[in-house]
């Protein structure tokens, strides 16, 4: 297997809380998985018609819902990803997952289901790499002339293009 993703500086400003110590020592260094991410979720029960409702503490705004409970968790780490990714894009930092004993202990979550999504950091891998297009040359004139009156490489202002910067 490969090395672990190259997750961007800083992004958790600090230390990731990842898997456990005891985790990572049960495997040999060759074998070792890629790390992850662990956000707590918080799930309003399904009442009548209503569909599971689910709240990530700990990224402002980030919420899903689902007819079951495994429809609305995996809603959630994709919004997860989501707001993740966007963060990122726009150069915000990401705040650290917060224990469950944590969230459990807000009153505003008494009587919620506690659970786990999983954010694989391989989705947010920012390790620069060489790529080879093809485009014809007015194409590429014209992208040269673009990223030139914006102060940015070609690789740069391709980039900015891509995520919407």
């Amino acid at each position: 297997m490969g090395s672990a993703p190259t997750l961007p500086q800083g992004m958790l400003g600090g230390d990731y809380p990842l898997e456990s110590a005891s985790d990572s020592s049960r495997r040999s260094a060759s074998s070792q998985a890629p790390l992850t991410m662990r956000y707590p979720i918080v799930i309003e029960a399904k009442i009548d018609k209503s569909e599971y409702g689910v709240v990530v503490p700990d990224l402002p705004g980030c919420f899903s819902a689902g007819d079951t409970l495994e429809e609305a968790i995996a809603g959630a780490e994709e919004a997860g990803l989501a707001w993740i990714e966007t963060a990122l894009d726009a150069g915000d930092p990401i705040p650290p997952p917060s224990s469950l004993e944590a969230i459990r202990a807000r009153p505003e979550f008494a009587g919620w289901i506690l659970s786990l999504v999983t954010i694989d950091p391989a989705a947010l891998d920012d390790t620069v790499e060489r790529v080879k297009i093809t485009l014809p040359r007015r194409i590429l004139r014209r992208l040269d002339e673009e990223a030139r009156a914006a102060g940015e490489t070609r690789s740069g202002y391709i980039a900015k293009l891509a995520i919407g910067r």
